[in-house]
């Protein structure tokens, strides 16, 4: 019959791997852990990288759709300025509804007519440049591969006048543009010009006017045109 010390002896020594056991658990455990906190933080930092990057083809890209929005500008300021000065020469002789009405249709017809100009070839004008071609034209060289068309859109690429609503739309441009690390962003809008908003003065000369006296009725504020021309029907797919 086995004595109480060699029962306690035995035990003891089937006991011997349990704690190497133990080690071998934990350490598993750690590891795994430690893996899955690797792997979630390497998610999240690419990411993060790639929406930065992302982002930051996305802001190159639109570098173009801005660089047709100041030159839509620039046509802006040379129809306002025209028109302004067509109705200056007759501005004693109308009341400021007629000035208004003036001064509208005068600026559509030099916005068109400037913008026609576009459409035509410098040499010969009986040839036409395509809608695309001349859209292109008012951006930079290393976007100009990246402007295309909206082939889903109706006249895209033609600057069609609404002067009744006040308004001309350039429709259907599309950007597709690819940056240096390959990163594609693509856009279609449209380009909304409004007429300027100017103030034409009173109608009815005052009487009792005097140099220190109601001036600030007659000044005229400063109008930006930038303003006057914005995105519509924007989209970025």
């Amino acid at each position: 019959m086995m004595s109480l010390k060699e029962k306690c002896e035995k035990q003891i020594m089937n006991n011997r791997g349990s704690a190497l056991i133990m080690v071998i658990v934990v350490i598993a455990f750690i590891s795994i852990m430690a893996t899955t906190l690797l792997y979630v933080s390497g998610s999240n930092f690419y990411r993060k990288t790639t929406d930065l990057k992302t982002k930051e083809s996305f802001y190159e890209a639109e570098t173009a759709l801005e660089e047709i929005r100041a030159a839509l500008t620039v046509e802006t300021s040379e129809a306002a300025r025209a028109a302004y000065t067509s109705v200056s020469i007759n501005y004693a002789a109308a009341n400021s509804a007629t000035r208004y009405s003036l001064f509208q249709t005068e600026f559509f017809n030099k916005l068109n007519e400037n913008w026609q100009k576009k459409t035509q070839d410098p040499y010969d004008p009986t040839v036409p440049i395509p809608n695309v071609e001349v859209v292109r034209s008012l951006v930079s060289d290393p976007y100009k591969a990246s402007i295309s068309l909206d082939p889903s859109v109706a006249n895209a690429g033609t600057l069609e006048l609404h002067a009744e609503e006040g308004y001309a739309i350039l429709k259907g441009v599309m950007l597709q543009y690819t940056d240096a690390q390959g990163y594609t962003t693509i856009i279609t809008t449209d380009y909304l010009i409004s007429i300027p908003s100017l103030n034409w003065g009173v109608d009815n000369a005052r009487t009792d006017w005097a140099p220190s006296a109601g001036v600030e009725s007659l000044e005229r504020g400063t109008v930006d045109m930038a303003d006057c021309v914005s995105y519509y029907n924007w989209v970025k797919k």
